[in-house]
């Protein structure tokens, strides 16, 4: 899982942070197309998670590998591995919002997957305490056996001169100052309640920027084109969003439920304000640097919008709080959190 945006994020996070004795105490399963730069050992694997091979096949690799513990990284561990386990489960959207999900039997599946994994595992981590709130009420057996660790921003966002981000805003044709979303554009995401409050924004605040947006879209209905003043830029490459952040004059995330939340603290982390939902983990990663919205309001969201847009002097404030707020957050505190969590599990019974 290397290669996916968000867990790809986390683990890589950790093999960029732990040392060279304990990578190579470490087995990485990853496709076979995928390099492997690290001193870690690798094996391939070509299993994708929710699919019948990796319960199988996946499991009997790990099984054959006879580590001394597995750590699968999302809740979908595979069904015929019965070794010692740490499992990482990020957020519980399939059982709090399944409204959201794009397959009708995802509830279903999740509440058993997750269900075996809390059972199963030795020790659970978690990317935020609201998370592990909702999977202790849920699961109660979970608890006493939850970690927290927080990810982190990378150190390529952070703030950019303007002759640094110049080429990434010519390429995509962009002036700075616009209003930035980052994203997968679905409905847990709120995107279209975004929209709604943006062209509501617009029509009080002529002068309003336009609203960028950036990911993979998953509306056929904008396929001809897009709201006015709305600018839809794509699944951009990662090297990008550090000067795609840093021109922006404000962050925009309504986020339905997050586990976490990557994006408003790689904003924070590149100097931009954050307009965040006053809901999940949000609060909880973006503290006094958020300015925050009812995710479920279209006027909350066009009225944090417009008087962000129309108090420079509240953006620069909130500029220097977020840039403050992301040096909370450490990849090196969540590899040596994760490596702890390894030894605790080796230490528990079975």
């Amino acid at each position: 899982m290397i290669g996916y945006s968000g867990i790809g994020v986390s683990i890589r996070g950790l093999l960029d942070h732990w040392s060279a004795d304990r990578l190579k105490q470490i087995t990485l399963f990853t496709p076979p197309d995928v390099p492997n730069p690290y001193l870690c050992a690798a094996l391939p694997s070509p299993e994708k998670v929710y699919g019948l091979s990796q319960h199988l096949n996946h499991a009997r690799r790990v099984t054959a590998a006879g580590l001394d513990l597995y750590h699968m990284p999302h809740f979908d561990v595979p069904y015929l591995y019965r070794g010692p386990l740490v499992v990482t489960i990020h957020d519980l959207i399939h059982l709090l919002f399944p409204e959201h999900s794009t397959k009708s039997f995802s509830k279903i599946y999740a509440r058993f997957q997750i269900g075996r994994a809390v059972k199963q595992a030795r020790r659970i981590i978690t990317v935020s305490e609201n998370s592990r709130r909702d999977i202790e009420r849920l699961f109660p057996e979970a608890v006493g056996r939850t970690r927290v660790l927080y990810p982190a921003a990378g150190p390529q966002f952070r703030v950019m001169t303007a002759e640094e981000k110049a080429p990434v805003l010519a390429r995509h044709g962009l002036a700075p100052g616009y209003i930035l979303y980052v994203g997968n554009l679905r409905g847990s995401k709120n995107t279209p309640r975004l929209l709604k409050a943006y062209a509501a924004a617009r029509a009080a605040v002529k002068e309003l920027p336009p609203l960028v947006l950036a990911g993979l879209n998953t509306y056929s209905q904008y396929d001809a084109g897009w709201p006015e003043g709305v600018r839809y830029v794509g699944q951009v490459p990662g090297s990008d969003l550090p000067a795609l952040y840093g021109s922006a004059s404000m962050f925009v995330f309504p986020s339905i439920y997050e586990g976490f939340g990557i994006p408003p603290l790689e904003a924070m982390a590149c100097g931009t304000p954050v307009v965040v939902s006053n809901a999940a983990s949000l609060p909880e990663v973006c503290g006094p640097a958020g300015v925050y919205v009812d995710p479920k309001s279209e006027a909350s969201i066009a009225a944090a919008i417009q008087d962000l847009w129309l108090s420079p002097s509240r953006r620069a404030a909130l500029s220097a709080r977020g840039i403050e707020r992301a040096r909370r957050f450490s990849w090196n505190t969540f590899a040596e959190g994760t490596w702890k969590v390894y030894e605790e599990a080796l230490g528990a019974s079975a």
